[in-house]
């Protein structure tokens, strides 16, 4: 026993992975199967697969690890803990595997807005497409962490296979992460070869599975009808630049700057205190002139954080009146990271990291400016790539900083825990209301013709759970084996 707990003290970070799949584990299993799930995992999601998906979206791999998540909540639940395991490990190792890191990054994602929780994570058709495809990502972000690095690193000829199937697989989940993976592999290939004067293969035989994965998504005829704008759901651009800017503009306004930025103020409140810390421990290194310029753009990324912060504790996202300036504030924000990150007396290859993470923040979102629809699910690749960025920062902060900040790294543990406890508790009354309400539909479909399905608790952690429409009715009694002609009356929970 002496002997694992001195392991355990050596090298802790295996011992919390562990514990955190293990907590995961437990919460994954407690996430119910709700809207579009229903008809996935139904007759329904068999149809869409015989005909390859023809005319519904290019999403393959998204597609067949939805169909296989809706019909195994043992293989879901292992799936979703060890995705969501497997993003915080990366991310801990992309930036240099930092004393405590993983427990900050643990909590960010633990006190993510609900809307992006429930989009992402627990909708089982959320997680399949938004999840997988930046855990795919990171995969290969990892792999290419090399490229910042004084010596050229060295990657065995077989993994040009492996490389590419990660491109072509990275590329067939969600469209905005699919364009996005070709600017990764780009911008991989291209750093190597100015820096090293060297074109590795792995790095061209992923740029090649990018390329492959792409032209197979958007040759689905789903994209044509988007195009020509005979799909009733999806559009993109509009007749004219003129309504093409309103409609980017409108996307910005209505989503982009809320969904995307203002109502992550955990994550901006820790963005502004780790930008406070690394800048108190380098801005002695800078001119006054660039001293000055820092000074003030970390005023705005503090201000804004500050800001975040309130309107997210009271839960007073500005309305219609106010949305302008809110979506000002966070241009703004934008720029002052930008300058900051710049003016950063930070090495070559430093800066390009963080630089890196910055701008595949905004390469993620930026398409999501010209299409519909768009939901809290689409930032979820940039909302982990600012974990990293966080995380990257404060790796160039003096160890002497370093130290002293990880001793609070028990309190990041601590609160994550309590994090976990709640949402354990939230997702556990969804779970024995779910479970019930099935099994009640169950047994009342074999005699009653009309019967009544309650609304579930805490409704705001769950996506697509509610039976107001007909379709998601008929999704609901095919997913539960309930006869089609039962007709379904949705009841409040007091009822």
């Amino acid at each position: 026993m002496k002997n694992v707990i001195n392991k355990i003290k050596t090298n802790p970070l295996p011992f919390a992975y562990f514990v955190i799949f293990v907590a995961l584990l437990i919460l994954c299993s407690l996430f119910p199967y709700t809207g579009d799930d229903w008809a996935w995992g139904s007759a329904l999601g068999i149809e869409r697969l015989k005909t390859w998906f023809d005319n519904y979206s290019g999403r393959y791999v998204g597609n067949l690890i939805v169909l296989a998540l809706t019909r195994s909540n043992i293989l879901k639940t292992v799936v979703m803990s060890g995705t969501v395991t497997g993003i915080i490990i990366l991310i801990n190792n992309i930036t240099k595997k930092q004393r405590g890191a993983v427990w900050i990054i643990t909590l960010l994602l633990v006190f993510m807005p609900v809307g992006l929780l429930k989009q992402s994570i627990v909708w089982t058709s959320g997680f399949a497409n938004y999840a997988t495809s930046i855990f795919f990502i990171l995969l290969y972000v990892y792999y290419s962490r090399g490229i910042y690095e004084k010596e050229p690193p060295k990657y065995p000829l077989w993994h040009i296979l492996p490389m590419f199937v990660l491109g072509f697989v990275s590329s067939l989940i969600v469209e905005h992460i699919t364009l996005y993976s070709i600017v990764l592999a780009i911008f991989v290939l291209v750093y190597a070869i100015v820096k090293f004067k060297k074109v590795y293969a792995s790095f061209v035989s992923y740029l090649a599975g990018t390329v492959g994965g792409t032209v197979l998504m958007f040759s689905n005829s789903v994209y044509h009808n988007v195009v020509s704008g005979n799909d009733s759901y999806r559009t993109i651009g509009d007749n004219g630049i003129v309504s093409t800017v309103k409609r980017a503009f409108s996307a910005y306004l209505d989503t982009i700057s809320p969904e995307g930025f203002f109502k992550n103020f955990v994550l901006n409140v820790f963005i502004a205190a780790v930008c406070v810390i690394l800048w108190h421990s380098l801005k002695n290194k800078l001119s006054l002139k660039t001293r000055i310029i820092g000074e003030l753009s970390l005023t705005v990324i503090v201000m804004y954080a500050g800001f975040s912060l309130m309107f997210g504790v009271g839960r007073l996202y500005p309305d219609e009146r106010y949305k302008l300036l809110q979506s000002f504030a966070t241009a703004v924000y934008i720029l002052a990271m930008f300058v900051f990150l710049v003016v950063l007396p930070l090495t070559g290859d430093k800066k390009a990291k963080v630089l890196f993470m910055y701008f595949s923040t905004g390469c993620m979102i930026a398409p999501l400016f010209v299409v519909t629809p768009i939901g809290s699910r689409c930032f979820f690749a940039s909302y982990i790539m600012m974990i990293a960025l966080v995380v990257e920062l404060f790796s160039n902060v003096d160890d002497a900083v370093k130290q002293s900040v990880a001793k609070y790294s028990k309190t990041a543990m601590i609160v994550s825990s309590v994090g976990l406890l709640y949402l354990l508790y939230v997702y556990s009354s969804i779970y024995v209301a779910d479970v019930h309400r099935i099994e009640k539909a169950q047994t009342d479909s074999q005699t009653k013709t009309v019967i009544k399905v309650k609304k579930l608790p805490y409704e705001d952690y769950v996506w697509c759970s509610d039976l107001q429409n007909d379709e998601w009715k008929d999704r609901f009694k095919a997913f539960n084996g309930i006869d089609e002609n039962v007709k379904i009356k949705v009841v409040e929970r007091n009822n």
